[in-house]
């Protein structure tokens, strides 16, 4: 009798299909990671502009004022998690892809993670209260790309703390932080939970509960027949484990709760999503009288920042421009807690530069032309004769003057230099770079409020 070839079993090419959902899930992730890598080690020329796609950032800019790129892009991501889930958190979110390596390594099944719902509303609606009335401090302190930022960015207090505090929930629960803390997540899961295409339990499910081991978020409940899309983060670690092809995206089941069920539960989670947010406005009230203390320290910021406190209100301190200035003078703020300001004893702001205003994510540092940064007021250089060694000491110099980029500092004919013109300084501390007296005679100080010089005044 003749054998007949072997054909492949039905449905063996779509199982096929599905088991690539997580290698192609890990691949992209890992080149996001890598490329987040580059961008905060300051290497890969334009590709720190990448991570203007993080979603915290950029309803912070569109907050911050109307920015067209960063609406686009928070609606982007919002649109195609109401499509498919939260894609974002898997693929896109550095801190995310950071918190499944830690765990992957850590060789630790996953286990039940309790459904903290009121918990995450709570916070979210804390945060982003707060963050809609001006202060950005605690979505500054959970938001997972600045939490990244401060990781990859410096070894301070502000980046071993989280750190540290990431090792261990990632260890312990997986994703316990995106499904019960992170705002970010809290606000996507909403819109997933009531998405287009969701994942879910066919009958094909046999109660195996490879899925649950499997699953970082704990959102998978076997025995229920139910998964949780607003708590999955799509690792899609489920899809490629299941054998059975009982786990597949598909349009949601017309399942109705009873309406007394869904009524208390919709007015319970409102409620304390509510109270959340008014939380956050009173917290928001007070908290502005901290950035008039940041305000009064009087720090040198970075061009484009305009003034303390509508700096402060901004920057997330996930130090991207610190990675990426080219002259290493801007710092993060003494562990790491608070906005990052400019340290002109490091060296000088380059004049043929603008980087930090191209890499800020949350519009912080406002986006400057090299034009308009040559022209941007940031401090303003002092010049003391006592200390200069052409007044001390009768020595030919002349170095201030031939640094500055303005025109600010000129010599007299007996080569002493004359007082600074205000009206001309852009405060780049260039003349204190090269000054080599002991005591600098040339030093720069911080005003009050960046202005553009000859244009429109402050910024």
């Amino acid at each position: 009798m003749e054998e007949r070839p072997e054909t492949n079993r039905p449905g063996e090419s779509k199982m096929k299909r599905q088991s690539l959902w997580k290698p192609l899930r890990i691949a992209a992730a890992a080149f996001f990671l890598l490329g987040c890598g580059a961008a905060f080690a300051g290497i890969g020329g334009g590709i720190a502009e990448m991570l203007h796609v993080q979603f915290g950032p950029a309803l912070m800019r569109c907050l911050a004022a109307f920015s067209a790129g960063a609406l686009a892009t928070a609606l982007g991501i919002a649109a195609f998690t109401f499509l498919f889930g939260r894609f974002y958190c898997a693929v896109l979110c550095p801190f995310g892809i950071l918190q499944d390596a830690i765990g992957f390594l850590s060789r630790r099944k996953g286990t039940a993670v309790p459904n903290f719902r009121r918990t995450r509303y709570a916070v979210a609606g804390t945060a982003f209260g707060m963050l809609a009335f001006g202060w950005t401090a605690l979505f500054l302190l959970l938001d997972p790309y600045s939490n990244f930022g401060r990781i990859a960015g410096s070894f301070t207090a502000g980046s071993v703390i989280p750190l540290i505090v990431i090792v261990i929930l990632a260890v312990w629960k997986k994703r316990i932080y995106y499904t019960a803390i992170c705002p970010v997540g809290t606000l996507l899961g909403l819109i997933a939970k009531h998405g287009v295409f969701r994942l879910r339990l066919t009958d094909r499910c046999v109660k195996c509960g490879m899925c649950v081991k499997v699953c970082p978020a704990g959102c998978i409940d076997p025995h229920n027949g139910t998964l949780d899309n607003e708590r999955c983060v799509r690792c899609m670690n489920c899809v490629s484990a299941c054998r059975l092809q009982a786990v597949k995206f598909a349009l949601p089941e017309r399942k109705t709760p009873p309406v007394d069920q869904a009524r208390r539960a919709f007015l319970i989670n409102g409620g304390v999503l509510v109270a959340g947010v008014a939380a956050g406005m009173v917290l928001a009230k007070t908290g502005m009288g901290k950035l008039a203390e940041y305000a009064k320290r009087f720090l040198i910021l970075p061009p484009g920042a305009g003034d303390a406190e509508r700096f402060a209100a901004r920057c997330t301190a996930c130090q991207l421009c610190t990675a990426n200035c080219p002259a290493k003078i801007i710092v993060p703020a003494p562990g790491g807690d608070g906005p990052v300001s400019l340290d002109l004893s490091r060296g000088a702001c380059r004049f043929d530069c603008n980087r930090c205003s191209q890499v800020c994510p949350t519009g912080a540092i406002r986006s400057l032309t090299l034009a308009a940064k040559r022209k941007t007021k940031i401090a303003e250089a002092k010049f003391n004769p006592r200390s200069c060694i052409v007044f001390q000491d009768g020595e030919k110099c002349g170095k201030c003057a031939a640094a500055c980029p303005t025109g600010a500092i000129t010599l007299r004919a007996n080569g002493t230099p004359r007082p600074v013109n205000a009206a001309l300084c852009i405060g780049c501390g260039a003349c204190q770079a090269v000054c080599p007296a002991p005591g600098k005679a040339m030093t720069v100080h911080e005003i009050e409020r960046q202005i553009v010089l000859n244009g429109k005044g402050a910024i």
